[in-house]
This record gives structure tokens, sequence and C-alpha cells, in this order.
């Protein structure tokens, strides 16, 4: 055959004369009949639109290497990043194939790459579709182990447990796969309502579905449905349980009538030694005083033992310790002292239903399940300034209110949550000034303070020496006539002892722990300690907050009546409130730090005493009513001052 160009004709060679190109022509039909279900229009269209690919008719012919070349094209695109080209070729592969018997493998071969294609796309839920489907099928051992973890890993990440137990459960080698530490920690986190259908799906009859079982009777023990938790214990000893389970059930069925009795392990890590020996060791004391009051009290309770461990004032001790007490079935770990081992033993346990609760932990970074403290000041006090600002507005209804901050001493967070709760609530931000503590007079930001003419004035302080410096300064440069409203500072023994009168008497505080009114916790432990120890507290809160870390493991365990961790935890979560030694304690699900109920008191003659909001009015009205402290004595009389006392109260009550 020849072509002419102009008057001369031109040869034209055939392409696949060559051995050469007969194989590539061979190679194309085989590819070209393997992917006969890629070739279909809008196959890739269908899945970017979050809908299954159209399914295709199998090929009339089955071409085992062609459908493994246009397998290899799918993988391909999901190796160089084409993740929605890999998902719409695994959907539509898959699609054409599953029907097809011989080519059964790689059909489950190409859903595996869809699913791994639309994680790669952050489409969990499409992905966990995929692998679910996939599972269902019982593919090979290898690709069904993949698929299992990648399942279990995406429902665990988007709080899909109870669908992530019940895939462990299904699958053949399910729990041989994911382990039973995994599938405790997933079923740790079902409810009762949660859990009832996978055990009637799944009898207690392996070590697998014993774990299910075994948590629903726990949580059924705190729900005080015994005879039921005890049927399930039952039912679980009659299977093969794993040992922890066993131990579960036997515990719960052996029970005669209630439970809340046996022995109960608490573990503590805290410095014994090292350079933080000497507070380690008034943490120790703290937590043998709440042991002591709880066996007097509860004669017939627990058996509780104290098992204390030595990090040796060092982090690096932690996560060995941890795991040594969870080797011996503690039910909580009180400690450590510092933030870094706080979290280390957080990150350490292989239980995270496992309560850690230390006394003393500064800050909380990242928040991990049934870890609490008692000392994060920073949150301690915004708490303590949310509910000053609800009770201005709510209580003494006065709206007119102004900040005076001091700069660089770590009441930030306390200013700010004052300040926002005032704006949400319908208050009046009138003025808002900052002073430098280091400085002797505060002159300028309190004048300016008291020209905006606020009813309230937040004046926090940080310490006791703060207080002493601030509050006569308020009296002299203008705040005479408003409710000042001040932190836990302002009630320190140390301040109120050296000020006058005049500087103190009327101002509001919000208190996390009172130690300075008679007859609250903190006096009858302040009494407890020094009988025991024969050694003066002071003021010295440490032992107290170990004291309290204590008694709320004590309260939990009381309150769930099993020494199981789990049952610690759900019981920590539920929101309970216990009065302890350094305030009315509620640990809360979800938040690390535990929370103090506010005590709101007003100071007269040096003391605070309940606040009074007709007492405070009534004083406001007054001292506006009076001519300044600063003018003579005569200027006004008597009787007229108390006439318009009573006016302005009136017009207070009004508002």
């Amino acid at each position: 055959m020849t072509r002419t160009r102009g008057s001369s004709p031109i040869p034209v060679v055939r392409q696949g004369s060559s051995p050469f190109h007969e194989r590539r022509r061979a190679t194309r039909r085989r590819v070209a009949l393997g992917c006969g279900a890629v070739l279909v229009a809008a196959a890739g269209c269908a899945f970017i639109a979050g809908n299954p690919p159209i399914e295709t008719a199998a090929p009339s012919a089955v071409d085992p290497e062609g459908a493994a070349a246009a397998l290899r094209l799918a993988e391909a695109d999901y190796e160089q990043g084409r993740f929605a080209a890999a998902a719409a070729r695994g959907d539509s592969l898959d699609a054409a194939w599953r029907e097809v018997e011989p080519l059964r493998a790689l059909a489950d071969r190409a859903l595996s790459v869809s699913g791994r294609a639309l994680e790669a796309q952050g489409l969990p839920g499409a992905a966990a579709d995929r692998y679910g489907v996939l599972l269902a099928r019982g593919p090979a051992a290898p690709l069904e182990t993949a698929a299992l973890e990648r399942l279990v890993r995406i429902l665990s990440d988007t709080s899909r447990e109870p669908e992530a137990v019940a895939a462990i459960l299904s699958t053949p080698r399910g729990f041989e796969t994911v382990g039973a530490e995994d599938l405790r920690r997933l079923t740790s986190a079902l409810t009762v309502g949660e859990l009832r259908p996978l055990t009637e799906t799944f009898p207690p009859e392996t070590a697998a579905a014993a774990i299910v079982h075994a948590q629903l009777a726990r949580l059924l023990v705190i729900g005080r449905e015994g005879d039921e938790a005890r049927r399930l214990a039952a039912r679980i000893l009659e299977g093969q349980p794993a040992e922890p389970e066993r131990s579960t059930a036997e515990m719960i069925a052996g029970a005669e009538t209630d439970l809340g009795s046996g022995r109960a392990r608490i573990g503590a890590i805290l410095p014994l030694t090292g350079d933080l020996s000497e507070v380690g060791q008034t943490l120790r004391e703290g937590i043998e005083l709440a042991v002591e009051r709880y066996r007097d009290e509860r004669p017939t309770g627990f058996d509780v033992e104290l098992i204390f461990l030595d990090d040796a004032s060092d982090p690096e001790n932690t996560a060995g310790l941890v795991r040594s007490l969870e080797g011996q079935d503690v039910i909580a770990i009180l400690g450590p002292l510092r933030s870094e081992s706080f979290a280390a033993a957080a990150r350490a346990r292989r239980n995270p239903r496992l309560p850690i609760i230390s006394p003393t932990a500064t800050a909380v970074l990242r928040p991990a399940p049934a870890t609490y403290t008692l000392y994060d000041a920073g949150t301690r006090s915004s708490d303590v300034a949310e509910e000053l600002a609800r009770w201005t507005l709510e209580e003494l209804r006065l709206r007119r209110v102004a900040v005076l901050e001091p700069d660089g001493v770590g009441l930030g967070g306390a200013v700010n949550a004052f300040v926002r709760t005032v704006r949400e609530n319908g208050g009046l931000l009138v003025g808002h000034e900052r002073y430098d503590p280091g400085l002797t007079t505060f002159q300028g930001p309190i004048e300016a303070i008291a020209a905006s003419e606020p009813d309230v004035v937040f004046a926090p302080a940080a310490s006791a020496s703060g207080v002493l410096a601030v509050a006569p300064q308020l009296f002299y440069y203008g705040l005479y006539n408003v409710i000042v409203i001040g932190s836990e500072a302002w009630a320190d023994p140390a301040a109120l002892r050296r000020l006058e009168r005049f500087a103190t008497d009327h101002r509001v505080i919000g208190l996390a722990t009172d130690r300075v009114s008679p007859g609250t916790p903190w006096r009858g432990f302040v009494a407890d300690y020094e009988r025991r120890y024969r050694k003066t507290l002071r003021d010295n809160i440490m032992p107290a907050l170990a004291h309290d870390a204590a008694l709320l493991v004590l309260s939990a365990l009381d309150g769930a009546r099993l020494p199981i961790p789990a049952a610690l935890a759900a019981t920590l979560e539920s929101g309970v409130e216990v009065e302890g030694v350094t305030g009315r304690l509620r640990p809360e699900a979800g938040r690390s730090v535990v929370r103090r109920s506010t005590e709101v008191r007003m100071l007269v003659d040096g003391s605070p005493v309940e606040a009074d909001r007709e007492a405070l009015l009534a004083w406001l009205a007054e001292v506006r009513a009076a001519p300044s402290p600063f003018a003579p004595r005569d200027s006004l009389r008597v009787d007229t001052l108390r006439t318009e006392a009573r006016r302005q109260v009136g017009t207070m009550n009004i508002r």
C-alpha cells in the first residue's frame, strides 16, 4: 500500500508487524476487557456525588490477567495521589466483579482501594461503609485484618463506638486483630442503652463477648439494678471469659444482697524522695487522713488499701509506676504532683477508664477521660469570677460595672471571664483600667474608674500583699461609694488582720474554699490533721487537696458499689457533688479541672459572712447620701443623710 504526496508515492509501514507490537495489542485487549466497568460513563460521577457506583454487567468472558491489570490502574491512582479517580475505579470494578466468582478476590481488593481513597479525601463515613461491606463478604485474612483495623479506627474517631464493637464481635478473627485492651477501651465508652443490643446479639460464650456483657453488668450495678446484673454475671461465668471479666462476674454473682464491700486498692504516685519530698509527705498525710476518716465513718464499707509509689520527683519515672499500679489492680491513682507527670500518667494507662486524680497539677493542656486535678488556679479563679458577675447582675441587680485589673499577676483569665459574663447577662461595662502592681500608687487608674460612676467595681488581687496595696487606695482615690468585688485573696487572714475596716467592710468576695469562716470543713480538717500528726498546719492547703482527691475516689467507690475502675469513672462523670475540705467538689465528664461551687461572702468587721443583698444596698445608699469622707463632717445633717439613704435603697430595689 502506498500514499502519494504530490507526484511521489510514499510507502506506509503497517503497525504491529513486529512481535513487540503484537504483544502490546494483546495486552491492550485484556485491559479493555478487564476495565469494562471503568469505561461505563458516569461511574466516577456517581461516587463523587456520594452515591454508589453505577453497576454494570460482568464481561461475558473472564480474563483474570486483564482484571488484574485493571486493578493495578486503580492502585496506581491511589499511590499517585489521584484519590477521587482511585475511589471511582475501585467502586466500579467491585460492581462489575463481585458476582463473578473467579474475580471475587479482585473485587474485594478493589473495594479496599476505594475505602482507602475515601479516607484520604477526608470522607470517613463513606470509607467506613466500604469497609463494612467488605468485611460482611468475608475476604481473605490479610485483607480482612487491614479492613477491620481501618474500620475500627474510623468508627472510634467519629464517636461510633457501638458500631466498632459490633464489627469486632461479628468478624471471625476480630478479637485477635484488635486485642482485648482495645475492645475494653471501646466498650467502656458505651452506655446501658448501647450495650443492651450488643448483648442480645452476641451471647457471652466467647472472651470477646464477655467483655461487653461484663461492662453492662458493671453499669447495671451502678444503676441499682443488682438482680439483673447478677443474672448477667452468671451467664458470663458459663462461657469462656478472660480473667478480668471472670473476676468481675464472680464479684457481682457472689453478692447475696447488695454490693458495697470487699477489698479496694488505691494507688498513689508522690515524690517521697528528691527535691519535692517535703510536699510529697504532706500529700501522703492528707490521703491517709481521708482513708482513716472513711474507715471510721463506714466500718462496714470497703476494705481500702493504699499503695504509695515514689517517683523521686522525676517525671521520667511516671509511666513505669502507672503500669506497676495497674498490675496491682488499683481502682484509681492519686497524683502525680507535677503537671507534666500528670499528663504522662494519663498517657501511660493501659485502661483509659482508670481514674487519675492529681491534688496539685496546675495545668491541663490536653484533658483525657477519667483524669482530674484539684489545683488549676487559673480555671478556679475564672469559675469564681463568672459566679461573681452572675451574682452581681441577678442578686444585686446592679448593671453599671467597672474592672480594675492588676497587670502581670495571672488574673487575665478571671477578668475575661467576669467581663464576658457581665456582657452576656445584660450588664454595662462602664470602665476597665489596668495598673502596675509594682508601683506604690494607683491613683490614675482608680480615679478614671471613679469618673465612670460605676455601681460595682471588680478589683481582683493575686495575693494578700496585692490586697494590702490596693484596698486603701480604692477608698482614698474615690471608690468609697461603690460595692467592691474581690477575689479569694481579699479573704486571706494575712490581709484582713492588717487592713482597717473602711478598706474591707462591705466588700464582696467569692470563695471556692472558705478557710476563714467558723464551722467550715476546713476548720474540722485542721483540727483532725494537727491532732493526728502533732504539727501545726497553718495555711498549708496541700494536705487538704490530697485529702479531697482521695475523698473523690472514696465517694465514687461508694456510689459505684463496685471496686472496678470503669465503675468509678462512670460515677465521677455523673456530676455528683462532694463536700470536701477545699470546697464543694463536682467532677464533670470532658473537663479535667474539678469544679468547685462558689460561696459568695461579704466582709463585715473584718470577717466573711453570708452576702446579704439588702444590707449591701442599704450601705451603698447610705455612703452615697453622705458627704465625701474627705469633706467637713458638718456639711449635712444626720437626719437628711438617713432620708436620702432610704430613698436610694428604694430606687435600687425598683431597678
